[in-house]
């Protein structure tokens, strides 16, 4: 697309150079000029695209000339096609200023706009000179250069960003396990004294991350985008390697923008690995493989707030343990509003559900662990500078069983209500990279008290952009 956008400038630029001055020439009225040998010689200078020797020429007569129109429109297409372009913008609009309907100087103040990237004034004054039924000469170039708008419209919408991230934090309860699981266990299933093993243990390790991905997004039409990305991300717990993890992602999305409404159909597959410590033979792993596709709608209510409602469907793998596989139907909608002030905030938020089809029984025959799961989230972050903003989070999430004592002999309807916090700041300390360093809090409260507890984390992690 590049390469058809420097076609149009390099090979015919010529030509419709030569259009444009024609045009304009013709614009000159015919009455007694200023100096009309200082005319003729810069009009033969700019026809023979020797567009720098007339500059000079007439720049030399600035002090004296300025002000006329026929001087100023000389002068400005001098400047413009010797790549003084902010002088000709200037010396264009005092030829409009005398003269509103001069056909040549708003052509050439198009030209103008287009070459300093003003694609919006650029493309307003062709069409405006296009409806005036112009010549076909003048026709054609209008047309081309409209055609080069559009072109660079489209190559501007794409962008390729490749980023890598470090990161170091500390996890208090990285299993996810009660503080006291001996009463725990006895709470939901009537056993008395089993001392907890493996994932059962309450592990807590300071840990480094890393990451790497890439992100494509590219134009397939005026209206449409399509995006492409992937990532790697790892992460290490000191002395705890069992609980090591690395996970994949691959995404792909088609982008309808229609100004005030957009959809975003969405499609995704993430691979995790973690070994864990869980006893058997064959020896059951928290890998897990999701895939999902969904689509996403917003509308624009203003300049400042903005609805999107989101649905889904899912499906979940668990390689080594499959009797925890499960297919999910999602939902979201979500509200944001942005409050313009000399410090920034952006408000969000959000309300989503899912629920979740087991696609296994239990040993039993008769109970699954499907589930409904339903929730609410708000967002607020504050900027206080191009390169400082604080932010912050609360969540809440509610969990029901379907089936009868799926997670517990002894109570009959699992119910469990989480609760998370987050609090944090990004720096942008470079222009391409950031240091984002948070604090997450979360507790699940349920009736079975074996999946009661409470987590912190702390981290700090630098991410690079490379656009």
């Amino acid at each position: 697309m590049t390469t058809r956008i420097n076609k149009l400038t390099r090979s015919s630029v010529s030509r419709l150079v030569r259009v444009c001055f024609a045009i304009g020439v013709l614009a000159i009225a015919p009455q007694a000029l200023a100096n009309p040998k200082l005319f003729e010689q810069a009009k033969a200078l700019i026809a023979q695209l020797k567009a720098s020797q007339a500059y000079m020429l007439l720049i030399a007569e600035q002090d004296k000339l300025s002000g006329n129109p026929d001087f100023d429109y000389l002068l400005g297409v001098a400047a413009l096609d010797s790549g003084k372009t902010d002088e000709a913008i200037i010396a264009f609009e005092r030829v409009l200023a005398a003269q509103p309907n001069n056909a040549g100087a708003q052509l050439d103040l198009a030209r103008a706009y287009f070459n300093v990237g003003s694609l919006d004034l650029a493309e307003g004054t062709f069409r405006k000179l296009r409806a005036q039924n112009p010549p076909a000469s003048a026709l054609n170039a209008i047309d081309k250069y409209l055609e080069a708008i559009a072109q660079r419209r489209l190559a501007a919408r794409k962008m390729l960003s490749v980023w890598g991230e470090m990161a170091l934090g500390y996890d208090s309860n990285l299993t996810g396990v009660p503080n006291d699981f001996t009463s725990a266990v006895q709470q939901a299933f009537n056993l008395i004294g089993v001392l907890p093993t493996g994932n059962s243990l309450k592990r807590k390790a300071p840990y480094l991350g890393a990451g790497l991905g890439a992100d494509y997004v590219f134009p397939i039409s005026a209206k449409w985008s399509g995006y492409v990305g992937a990532d790697a991300r790892g992460r290490g717990y000191r002395n705890q390697s069992p609980f090591n993890s690395g996970s994949g992602e691959v995404r792909a999305s088609a982008i309808w923008d229609g100004g005030r409404h957009s959809v975003r159909f969405n499609t995704s597959y993430n691979a995790f690995t973690q070994s864990g410590d869980a006893p058997g033979d064959p020896k059951p792993t928290n890998d897990r493989r999701a895939a999902f596709a969904g689509l996403d709608y917003r509308v624009n209510l203003s300049n400042t707030q903005q609805l999107s409602f989101g649905a889904g469907a899912a499906q979940t793998r668990f390689p080594k343990n499959n009797v925890e596989d499960f297919k999910s139907t999602i939902a979201s909608a979500s509200w944001l509003v942005s409050m313009p002030s000399a410090r920034p905030t952006i408000l969000q938020l959000t309300a989503f559900g899912s629920r979740d089809k087991a696609e296994r029984k239990l040993p039993d025959g008769i109970t699954d662990k499907s589930k409904k799961v339903v929730g609410v989230r708000g967002y607020v972050q504050k900027q206080f500078s191009d390169r400082l903003n604080i932010f912050g989070a609360l969540g809440g999430s509610e969990r029901r069983d379907d089936s009868a004592f799926a997670r517990a002999t002894t109570v009959e309807r699992g119910e469990d209500r989480m609760a998370d916090a987050t609090l944090g700041v990004n720096w942008r300390f470079q222009p391409t990279c950031n240091l984002r360093a948070q604090l997450f809090s979360s507790r699940n409260n349920s009736n079975i008290s074996i999946y009661d507890y409470t987590r912190h984390e702390v981290s700090s992690t630098i991410r690079c952009e490379f656009m």
